[in-house]
């Protein structure tokens, strides 16, 4: 049996009406949220599926394009759990893109969502906004994402998928750093 090391958080956001506002400062949490006393070495940047996000208005940009008028936010915390025993580190937002990208051939979906990575903690993790509806609201929506339904099964499937893909990195980089 093995032993799983990747640790998922998660919880939906209600958004309602005042959603632009609520995207805005839980993006802006992502950016700069530093703990007191942490040193800011790290300037954190955001990233999505594709890339680089370039500033928090573009992040809220690109959640906002993708969602309906019934919304929420799953907010995922995910980490290779590092003090479970994983300590090499490894390139955060390659493992966070194919663990989502896991999840959504999972649920056939492709995902809109925006992540930074903290390593404010003895766990480097990667915080994630992923929009999408609640499961009473699973529509298409003019275009829209389709309803993001988020369930226990889903975080134990990131948990295999990302101990799976923790240690394919670190195969194909060595020493498990970013290449």
């Amino acid at each position: 049996m093995t032993t799983t090391r990747t640790f998922v958080a998660g919880r939906y956001v209600p958004a309602g009406p005042w959603a632009d506002a609520k995207i805005k400062s839980q993006v802006q949490h992502l950016k700069s949220s530093f703990r007191t006393g942490e040193r800011r070495e790290e300037e954190r940047t955001l990233f999505d599926a594709h890339g680089t996000v370039a500033d928090v208005a573009a992040a809220r940009a690109i959640l906002t394009a993708a969602i309906g008028p019934k919304v929420v936010f799953h907010r995922l915390v995910l980490s290779p759990g590092s003090r479970a025993g994983v300590v090499r580190p490894i390139d955060l937002r390659t493992w966070t893109r194919l663990l989502l990208m896991d999840l959504g051939h999972e649920l056939g979906q492709q995902f809109v969502w925006v992540a930074a990575a903290h390593r404010n903690t003895d766990d480097p993790h990667v915080h994630v906004l992923l929009a999408g509806a609640a499961a009473r609201t699973q529509w298409p929506h003019e275009g829209k994402v389709l309803g993001v339904d988020l369930r226990p099964p889903h975080y134990a499937l990131l948990r295999e998928r990302g101990d799976v893909r923790a240690a394919e990195i670190r195969a194909l980089t060595g020493d498990g750093t970013a290449a």
